[in-house]
């Protein structure tokens, strides 16, 4: 049994003072105010969850979070090919050392665009600091997609000093940061081991949630070491509805309930659980709770740890560790 090596449980518990966290902002002089049309957030794995969340904030509607420009988020190599000198790039690597996010870097050297990023160090801080560049440096010692709340702080700091959000962004965070109560739902979480146990997790939510059901989805990857997939409403239910006619694996179904979808949705979500239920499929309908969209994400976020962290350990593993990704890593550089 492995355990809690690196004390992951406390990283958790700690994780809204993120929010709030007063973040080194280097060679901010050097950003130019050139004329910009877009936006282009680039990262990888945990170090995109960010961009995931401004688009979940955007869909919502969350004026003070919500950039005067469109974005959009690329996960791959190098630079999609509308990318040019009226686009901000936003380059997010926790460790600094993504293959994908340090291509990115290079072709838009390439092409001299307006380059910023957010970081611990590694090539990316290096090379943000050789070339002057604008970038936002968070702390070092997290599993990257515990660093959440330090990228968003991060790159409202960012889209501030371009312009690009409203002045009443920066008093955004800091009352989520004091009135998130970490420790809530970590029994709920414990008690859910044995139902949870040998099964496949399954996210549904809304299209305009999806940013969350995708956030579950890699936390059971990472922390719980299992497979989890996760779709949307209404489309799952013109193709991926039909597969659970014949069920070929031990699947539990998280189902996302959030009173703001509309009716037409909720009426979907009801049908859907009707449905798995008849099926004799195990489903459980989770609430999304809080005053607002942002509260809403990351109470559901440290949902989302407990149950993943917790199973893990029921399954007697590291919550942590990541060991074929890292696997992966040293592959692809040799």
């Amino acid at each position: 049994m492995e355990g809690d090596s690196t004390n992951l449980r406390a990283v958790i518990l700690d994780s809204p003072k993120q929010l709030s966290s007063r973040l080194d902002f280097f060679n901010q002089l050097n950003l130019r105010r050139r004329q910009l049309d877009n936006i282009l957030i680039c990262g990888m794995g945990g170090s995109a969850l960010v961009g995931d969340l401004l688009e979940y904030l955007k869909q919502k509607q969350f004026r003070p979070l919500t950039p005067t420009l469109p974005f959009q988020i690329h996960r791959a190599y190098d630079l999609p090919r509308d990318a040019d000198e009226r686009t901000l790039i936003i380059l997010v690597s926790y460790s600094g050392e993504t293959e994908e996010v340090l291509s990115s870097f290079r072709a838009a050297q390439k092409l001299k665009l307006e380059i910023t990023g957010i970081t611990c160090g590694g090539q990316l801080g290096d090379l943000f600091q050789e070339n002057n560049i604008p970038w936002i440096k968070i702390a070092k010692g997290l599993p990257p997609r515990y660093s959440l709340g330090s990228q968003l702080n991060g790159l409202v700091k960012i889209l501030m000093a371009y312009g690009l959000l409203d002045s009443s962004a920066q008093h955004a965070l800091t009352p989520l940061s004091e009135s998130l109560n970490p420790s809530q739902d970590e029994n709920r979480a414990r008690l859910a081991c044995v139902k949870l146990s040998h099964k496949i997790p399954v996210i549904y939510a809304s299209t305009t949630n999806s940013a969350i059901a995708r956030l579950w989805k890699i936390n059971f990857n990472e922390n719980t070491k299992i497979p989890a997939f996760y779709n949307v409403w209404p489309e799952l239910n013109h193709n991926e509805l039909a597969g659970w006619t014949k069920n070929f694996g031990p699947f539990y179904f998280f189902l996302l309930r959030d009173t703001d979808d509309s009716p037409k949705i909720q009426k979907q979500l009801f049908l859907t659980s009707q449905i798995l239920t008849s099926l004799s499929l195990p489903i459980e309908i989770v609430d999304l709770e809080g005053q607002d969209a942002l509260e809403k994400f990351f109470k559901s976020a440290l949902l989302a740890d407990w149950l993943s962290y917790h199973l893990a350990l029921f399954y007697g593993l590291d919550p942590a560790l990541t060991p074929l990704i890292e696997d992966f890593k040293k592959r692809l550089r040799e």
